[in-house]
Formats: structure tokens, C-alpha cells, sequence
């Protein structure tokens, strides 16, 4: 038996980490939920859940979840392991362990896998590893009979799930209506109605982890609906794999239709049998948007990968859906085994002359461990990362340069750009639930080692008020001799109006080029974008931002917008847009020129007012959150 009176089990799951925080949103903590609420509604005796709170695990630095989580004193911590978080989870694991080592650490989700790269050598630290499905594993776990699932890879102990072996659907517990599962701080709520998928495409692992489909009752549906209409949810995506195929497809709308429902839906659908009929239902039941995964136009490939489709069926069933006014995210994916660089161009050449340039989606490929992909990469010498996220490099029928032209012939037609500009913000609040950043005051001799302490979330900016380049030089030294630059983000907001030696600086930062997750996920970015510390100078006047604009490539230069600037840059003939700080207090003076000029480009706009931040959003119709109060340390 375990020798535990009663478990007590902390969840996190880490989220995927940028500059912007612009994927935090997307952390949809539905497994540690679905794991609490399955652990507290079938083991209640035996087991004590919590789940760590939003802003801690969305935004918190190492040491601060590493604290939150002690603080509760657990038997056990769960790490839900994606390929975006393995790596971190490790990383803080690994201080769990150096201050309680009688901590039971677990590692799940779907990044566990045979292959993957976390099992490929030993790490102690990490006391048993899961392969499956959470419930199945702590079904038995609680019941002590879990010793025969036991197997020892590269040392690592693992719980593999045998093949055909699930928890029934009556034992499973829906997590949103029994008070487990929270909504993002932006109102919208992720639920799994279907679990498994009944498709092999070669690429994916979802269905070869979950192949056995089984959904909730309609009931159920019913039941989330009700509950969120009372919690004011503002959007509801509905997970599963392909939405419309499931048997159950026509009793879900139902149901959303019988229980009125108000609220926009969004769930994953295929196109390719796409009715009149179908559309109906969709509309009355309160669908808003749909995720479509188109991948190639390439009839051959898509045969190749095991996608069971036609694409010039999913083309029509695509144009239906929005001309019924649906919105659409449609995913493509070059370098599939079997398509070609000039097939892939006309997947994208179809689709913008069938009017989607606005709804195309570009993904990298992913060379998954645990795929037929995978094992096909491998025969074939194709090259990809051996760490997550596993991105495909070059091999079949595409080259590094094909894979380049391919992703700068999308932006040039359809605008999108795969890595958002980021401006830091520029709000000095000495109150807050986490400090997020440090105003240093260099002129008065300041230290930024001061700050390293106080450092309590995942990205932290350093505000250099400074006199002279030789100040910022040795700040930035200390920033990034001292700061950990392996699982966290930074950013140096240099205060000050002269010209610095951006090639100099772009020496150091380089020097700091380590093989980091973030690294890798950046990829196919400019070099300086890759990078964990981004630097960035924010001028005073006119003359010498528009200078360093044309002489800079590693340093981002922002214009504080004030009453003189502004005036000057009306009188100049000045391309549009450029980052910008709204000087406080000034926002409303130019809220016009800001809808002219920012229109689509608010995310270059800073503030150093927050209630300027909120009118100027509001005023543009843009959805204003604030998830989680951020105070800055004055040095």
C-alpha cells in the first residue's frame, strides 16, 4: 500500500511562454480539472486535489510556483506535460525536489510518450512518469494496483496504459458543472464533450494516445450551457477532435438548441460533408466559429498521411460555411511526406483565389515521437528537432530555403505574421499581486541586482532610466550574467534619447544564445526574436527614434507619444505604424489619429496610464482584461 494516510495532490500545468503573454488564453487547464474532479468525486477519502490558481501558474516565475505550490503542502505534485511546457515543468520539478525531496513528483500528458525526448535519458528527480490516460492511472494508483502497469525506461520509472484498457464513461466526471474547471480570465471556457479519435493521420498522436471515442451524454451539454449563461461566459469552445462526425452530432445541437443557448460557440469540425441541413443546425444551436483542417490540397498526400478526405469536397464545404457567415480558421501544413513545395504554393494560390487569404493558417510541421510521421522521418533522413517542439527542418520533397520561401510567400498574400510585434508595457504601478517588472533609476546609481529578488513572474521587464550607453552596458551585463535565462523571459526597456552601438549590444545578446525551448519554438524567426532577453529604447523626441530605426537591428526603438511629437509626426510624411508609448494623459487628445493610423496594429501601442490603456480600447472596440494586477519595483 502507499504509505499515505491521505494524498495530497497539487495539479499545474504550465503555460506555453512569450514576451506578450499573447498564449496565455490558450492554457486551457481542462486535464488538471478533469483529474481533480475525477480524483475528489471517486476517492474522496483517500485523496486531497487542488489545482494551482490561474494567476500563479499563467504568469508566475519559477520560484513563485515553486512557493505557491509548497505552501500547500503536498504528498504529490502532477505536472500536465505538453511540448511547450516539458522542459519547465522539469526545471521547476527539479527545485521541488532540492527543498522537499519526500515530494512525489508525476509527470503525464501527452508529451509522455516512448520516444520522446524527456525519456530518452534518466531524471531522478521525476518519480514516475505516465503513459495514458490521468484517470486510468490514478484509478489504480489510489487503489494501490498499479505495480503491474510498471515498466523502467532509460531508468525512468513509467506507467504505461495497456492498449484497449480506459475508464468507463460513467467514471468520468465532467469537471465545468461539478466546480472544478474555471473559465479564462478573458470569459471564454474550453470543455471536452468527446474524448478519442476515431482517425489515423500519420502526423498526429491524439488518436494513436485516445483512439476509443466517448463522448458525454447530450444531457450534459445541456447542463454546461446552463451553468455558464449564470457565470456570464463569453464564449464556449466545445473539444473534439471532429465535432460534426460524432454519432452523436445531431442530439449536441439539439440539446444546445432545446437549452436556448446564447453564447458563441467554437469547436473542430471536417468540411467535407458539409449540408444545407448541417449548417441549420449549427446556426440555431449557436456556433460562431470553426477550427477546419485542411493541411493540403494535395489529394496524394493527404491519402499518404491517412486523412480519410476529399479536399476539393472540403473547399466546398469550407466556402459554405462561410458564406453562411461562420467565421473559419483553416490550418495548412507544408512539408507532409509526398507533397511538393510547388503543389503546397498552389494549396495557398486556391485558397486565396477562392477569397480565405484571411482565414488561412499556416502551422509548422511537427515530427511528433510516437507517430507513423515519426518513424517515416526517420527511414527517410528527413531532419527535424530532437527536442520538442519537434519542428521539421527539411527533408522528402522540401528544403530549408523551400520551407522559407513557402512562409514568406504567405505573409506577403495574406498578411499574417507569425510572430506578433510585441511592445512592452510602459505602466508603473507600485501595487499589485506580482511584481512584473523593476524601474531602475542608473543616473542615481541604481543597481539591477537589486531586482533579482523581486523577480515574480515569467517575464520580467527592466526599465533602465539612464545618462550614458556605458551605464546601460553594465546593467545589461548584470541582467544577463544573473537572470535565468532558460525558462524565463525578459525585457530591457533602455530610457534614453542618444544613439547606442545596437552591434555591440547584439554581440551580447548573441552571447547569450543557449538551446532553450524558446529558442527552438522561434525558429523560423529573425535572430534577435529568438532570443530570452529583447532589448528595447525608448526615445523622447522625434529625431533620433526615426534615426535609430534606420540603424538598428537588434535594439527595438519606441517613440513616447507626446503633444510635441505627435504635432511633428503630423507634419512629416512618416510610414505607419511604428511602436509607440502614449505619454500619460494624452491618450484622449489622440484617440482619433490612433484609430486612423492603429487600427490593426493596436498591439504596437504601450501606455503608461492604465485607464489611457482602457479608454483607447474601448474606444476602438477592442476587448479590454486585466487577468492579474502587476506592480513595478522602483530602484
Amino acid at each position: 500500500m502507499l504509505n499515505i494516510e491521505l494524498m495530497n495532490i497539487v495539479f499545474i500545468q504550465l503555460p506555453l511562454l512569450d514576451h506578450g503573454y499573447n498564449y496565455i488564453a490558450g492554457n486551457m487547464a481542462n486535464a488538471p480539472a478533469t483529474l481533480q474532479a475525477f480524483c475528489l468525486s471517486n476517492y474522496r477519502t483517500k485523496i486531497n486535489a487542488v489545482q494551482l490558481p490561474q494567476a500563479i501558474q499563467n504568469f508566475g516565475s519559477d520560484p513563485i510556483i515553486v512557493d505557491s505550490i509548497l505552501q500547500y503542502e503536498p504528498t504529490h505534485v502532477a505536472f500536465t506535460c505538453y511540448l511547450w511546457n516539458v522542459e519547465r515543468s522539469l526545471a521547476i520539478a527539479q527545485k521541488i525536489k532540492a527543498l522537499t525531496p519526500d515530494v512525489t513528483i508525476l509527470f503525464g500528458g501527452p508529451e509522455i510518450q516512448f520516444q520522446a525526448h524527456i525519456l530518452q535519458k534518466h531524471h531522478p528527480q521525476i518519480d514516475l512518469f505516465i503513459i495514458g490516460e490521468g484517470e486510468f492511472f490514478f484509478q489504480h494508483y489510489l487503489q494501490n494496483t498499479h505495480h503491474q502497469f510498471l515498466h523502467t525506461i532509460n531508468g525512468n520509472k513509467v506507467f504505461i496504459q495497456p492498449a484497449g484498457a480506459y475508464v468507463p464513461i460513467h467514471k468520468m466526471v465532467e469537471p465545468y458543472t461539478k466546480g472544478y474547471l474555471q473559465p479564462m480570465y478573458d470569459g471564454s471556457l474550453s470543455v471536452e464533450i468527446i474524448r478519442g479519435c476515431p482517425f489515423t493521420c500519420n502526423y498526429c498522436l491524439y488518436s494513436k494516445n485516445t483512439s476509443k471515442v466517448r463522448s458525454l451524454h447530450p444531457e450534459t451539454i445541456a447542463s454546461i450551457i446552463h451553468k455558464a449563461k449564470k457565470d456570464n461566459i463569453q464564449e464556449i469552445y466545445l473539444l473534439a477532435p471532429t465535432f460534426n462526425q460524432s454519432k452523436h452530432f445531431t442530439n449536441y445541437c439539439n440539446a444546445l438548441i432545446q437549452s436556448n443557448n446564447t453564447i458563441p460557440l467554437h469547436t473542430e469540425i471536417r468540411a467535407d460533408r458539409i449540408i444545407k441541413e448541417t449548417i441549420a443546425l449549427l446556426k440555431k444551436a449557436g456556433f460562431h466559429s470553426f477550427e477546419v483542417g485542411l493541411q493540403t490540397m494535395n489529394q496524394a498526400c493527404l491519402q499518404h498521411i491517412g486523412r480519410k478526405t476529399n479536399a476539393h469536397k472540403e473547399l466546398e464545404g469550407i466556402m459554405q460555411l462561410k458564406d453562411a457567415g461562420f467565421t473559419l480558421q483553416i490550418g495548412i501544413i507544408p512539408g507532409l511526406p509526398t507533397d511538393t513545395p510547388d503543389s503546397f504554393m498552389k494549396t495557398i494560390d486556391t485558397l486565396l483565389d477562392y477569397g480565405l487569404g484571411n482565414e488561412i493558417e499556416l502551422y509548422p510541421l511537427m515530427v511528433l515521437p510516437g507517430t507513423a510521421l515519426y518513424d517515416e522521418a526517420l527511414q527517410h533522413n528527413a531532419t527535424f528537432m530532437q527536442q520538442p517542439p519537434y519542428y521539421f527542418i527539411e527533408g522528402f520533397n522540401f528544403s530549408k530555403q523551400d520551407l522559407h520561401t513557402i512562409n514568406a510567400y504567405f505573409e506577403d498574400t495574406t498578411g499574417f505574421v507569425f510572430n506578433p510585434p510585441y511592445v512592452p508595457s510602459c505602466i508603473i504601478n507600485t501595487h499589485g499581486m506580482l511584481t512584473a517588472g523593476a524601474y531602475i533609476n542608473l543616473t542615481q546609481g541604481s543597481d539591477p541586482k537589486h531586482a533579482l529578488n523581486h523577480m515574480q513572474t515569467s517575464h520580467f521587464i527592466f526599465y533602465l532610466l539612464c545618462d550614458s550607453s556605458t551605464q546601460i552596458d553594465i546593467a545589461l551585463q548584470t541582467i544577463l550574467t544573473h537572470c535565468d535565462v532558460h525558462t524565463m523571459l525578459y525585457s530591457v526597456v533602455c530610457i534614453y534619447n542618444d544613439i547606442l552601438d545596437d552591434s555591440a549590444i547584439a554581440n551580447t545578446l548573441r552571447a547569450t544564445t543557449s538551446n532553450t525551448f524558446y529558442y527552438r519554438m522561434m525558429h523560423f524567426q529573425d535572430t534577435y526574436d529568438r532570443l530570452p532577453v529583447r532589448i528595447f529604447q525608448l526615445f523622447e523626441t522625434l529625431k533620433p527614434f526615426l534615426l535609430a530605426q534606420k540603424l538598428y537591428s537588434c535594439i527595438n526603438p519606441i517613440l513616447l507619444l507626446t503633444p510635441e511629437n505627435y504635432t511633428r509626426l503630423k507634419q512629416k510624411d512618416i510610414a505607419y505604424p511604428f511602436p509607440i508609448v502614449i505619454q500619460k494623459g494624452f491618450a484622449r487628445q489622440c484617440i482619433q489619429w490612433l484609430k486612423e493610423q492603429y487600427s490593426d496594429s493596436i498591439e504596437l501601442v504601450s501606455f503608461q496610464d492604465e485607464a489611457d490603456q482602457e479608454y483607447v480600447y474601448t474606444s476602438m472596440g477592442i476587448a479590454y482584461s486585466k487577468p492579474v494586477s502587476f506592480k513595478t519595483l522602483l530602484l
